[in-house]
């Protein structure tokens, strides 16, 4: 049925431990369309995350993000003159990422992605509202992909994220490389992309490490 194939994410998914990306994003927050923003992502399970701004904005600030370290908060770099002398210790859902992003930084990523279509395709699959479309077989630069639609009730009294996402799933992977989200009013609110990924890397100790050299993090720590 129409879940069985949202459902096949979270297979294909399940035996990936690490990953890097060029990940992609662009969002409409508090009403406005944002810039377009690339960030190099190097992700390990259960949630370790290092992100670096390559373009857009916020270019040069990096993110660094281990559970349970840094009593759940993430450490953050902003690039300028006055703004890099220290790192910054804050949540990733405090008011300052969600001026900036429709989530907190610990939804980035492919199995946070799967996580919420999932969650949102089980509740309207048990109430009969859910539709799934194929859209047949196209191209992402990284190669081809399948194109996957699924379908939401149009109220947002339901209690549903979104109404519609656009999915491509690359044939290597059988992972969601890119997401286009709609709002009830059917306008893009949300595209998300992950190019040149790459499973499972070669770990390096320094990934999750502050103080690693190719890295920005200044010692000296601040609380907003």
């Amino acid at each position: 049925g129409p879940l069985a194939t949202l459902e096949r994410l979270a297979a294909a998914y399940a035996g990936v431990a690490s990953y890097t990306a060029r990940f992609e994003r662009q969002e409409v927050v508090a009403g406005e369309l944002r810039p377009r923003e690339e960030i190099l992502l190097k992700f390990r399970r259960p949630g370790l995350m290092y992100l670096k701004w390559v373009a857009g904005p916020p270019k040069g600030r990096e993110i660094l993000f281990v559970p349970g370290r840094d009593d759940g908060r993430m450490l953050v770099r902003e690039p300028g003159l006055f703004t890099s002398f220290a790192t910054i210790v804050m949540a990733p859902d405090s008011p300052r990422v969600l001026e900036e992003s429709r989530h907190p930084v610990t939804d980035i990523g492919i199995g946070r992605l799967i996580d919420l279509i999932i969650d949102n395709a089980r509740r309207a699959a048990s109430r009969g509202e859910l539709i799934v479309r194929d859209l047949g077989p196209g191209s992402e630069p990284d190669g081809p992909v399948r194109r996957l639609e699924a379908i939401l009730p149009r109220d947002p009294a339901r209690g549903y994220d979104c109404y519609r996402i656009e999915l491509s799933v690359a044939k290597a992977s059988g992972l969601p490389v890119r997401a286009v989200i709609h709002d009830w009013s059917d306008r893009v609110v949300a595209e998300y992309a992950y190019r040149r990924l790459r499973l499972d890397p070669p770990r390096d100790p320094a990934d999750f490490d502050p103080a690693n050299p190719s890295y920005g993090f200044p010692r000296w720590r601040v609380s907003p």
